[in-house]
């Protein structure tokens, strides 16, 4: 979505993009994709590098294997990569994501310059890892990346030490402030609605939100809504019975994937993020533009988006007592949240517009196109 929006923004400044994405998600979101660079995409399978770090040991070869078939052993990816930006014309690449290895290595055998968009939280104790991590990574991105960009300083800290001096920026992703503007507080007198948006992964924590939603039900009315791709069975399986055991059935309603983060931010007068392994929190700025006060957990990109107790509420990681005592705050409280919202909604404007972003990454464009890879301009020899 953050790369969505940044494409059609650059469309207005005169740059036109072409994509190459991994064939997964939803048919509509593929056709988005497609939608804002006029058809100009490739969708193939990309070697994923940090995948066998995610896995129990003695799986590792196997999937291994099987990523490299998928990918025609790796470097057929890389062909199919080269050939789609030759063929466009491409002037720059810029990674989306710092685990996929073909947009460094074409940009080198190119020539031309790479922008590498680390959008996750990696290293030590974090979702993501990578077998070369350290002084083996340093010396990679020397000679696959002209700039490397985070997308939060939560995500930067865990990198700054892998890349050599000079090379990394912070650009924090940018939302569409506009679409939310008209929200505003809920004013149809129905019970507290609680929103939880995130796909079902296990760094997002639904069980935690499902421990705060016990908590908060003991003495409140409070509905509690969880929003975002639904998992096939048998997850979706050990969700539901998550929600019986906990005797809330009747108060919690899974709602899928919803399209509009606009519509999801009409319908909730709290958005809970119980994550501390999120690298930015695209939601939180959602919910803060919307005017809904966010309840978030120390750690991650929450803790630098939300200001606590003034643009939101914030508890420990891993603590649902601290995270269902913000919400009962919330919910006893109509004037507390308005000021939360409001001030929410100011941070997101002048913080984490889109309009910010798109003149910090236009500078980060700039200054990568005086580095093409390969050259002498990057500092590598060719």
């Amino acid at each position: 979505m953050s790369t969505i929006d940044l494409i059609r923004s650059f469309r207005d400044l005169g740059v036109e993009s072409v994509a190459v994405c991994h064939e997964m998600g939803s048919g509509a979101e593929r056709s988005r994709l497609a939608d804002a660079v006029d058809g100009r995409v490739l969708f193939t399978p990309l070697y994923w590098w940090n995948r066998k770090s995610r896995v129990a040991y003695w799986k590792r070869p196997i999937l291994e294997l099987m990523q490299l078939r998928a990918t025609g052993w790796r470097r057929g990816s890389e062909r199919q990569v080269a050939a789609f930006a030759e063929r466009h014309g491409t002037d720059l690449i810029h990674t989306n994501t710092f685990t996929t290895p073909e947009g460094g290595r074409v940009a080198r055998s190119l020539g031309v310059p790479h922008v590498w968009h680390v959008r996750e939280l990696v290293g030590p104790g974090a979702p993501y890892r990578f077998a070369g991590e350290g002084p083996a990574m340093r010396e990679y991105l020397v000679r696959h990346a002209s700039l490397v960009v985070a997308n939060s300083h939560a995500s930067a800290e865990r990198i700054r030490g892998w890349v050599p001096e000079g090379m990394l920026r912070t650009v924090p992703n940018g939302v569409d402030v506009d679409r939310f503007a008209q929200i505003g507080p809920r004013t149809d007198g129905g019970p507290l609605v609680v929103g939880l948006v995130a796909n079902l992964t296990s760094w997002k924590k639904h069980d935690l939100f499902l421990d705060v939603a016990k908590l908060v039900s003991s003495n409140s009315a409070a509905e509690f809504h969880i929003f975002g791709h639904l998992p096939p069975e048998p997850r979706l399986a050990t969700l539901r019975e998550g929600i019986r055991l906990r005797g809330l059935t009747d108060r919690v309603r899974l709602r899928g994937f919803v399209a509009d983060p606009a519509e999801i931010m009409s319908e909730v007068d709290v958005v809970v993020h119980p994550a501390d392994h999120e690298s930015f929190g695209r939601v939180i700025v959602e919910a803060m533009a919307a005017g809904v006060p966010v309840v978030g957990v120390r750690g991650g990109g929450a803790a630098e988006i939300v200001v606590d107790g003034e643009s939101g509420l914030l508890a420990a990681p891993d603590d649902a007592v601290g995270l269902a005592a913000c919400v009962r705050r919330l919910a006893a409280d109509a004037a507390l949240r308005k000021a939360l919202g409001e001030a929410g909604r100011r941070r997101a404007v002048e913080v984490y517009s889109l309009r910010r972003c798109v003149n910090q990454m236009s500078g980060v464009y700039r200054e990568a196109m005086n580095r093409p890879l390969g050259t002498s301009a990057a500092g590598v020899r060719p």
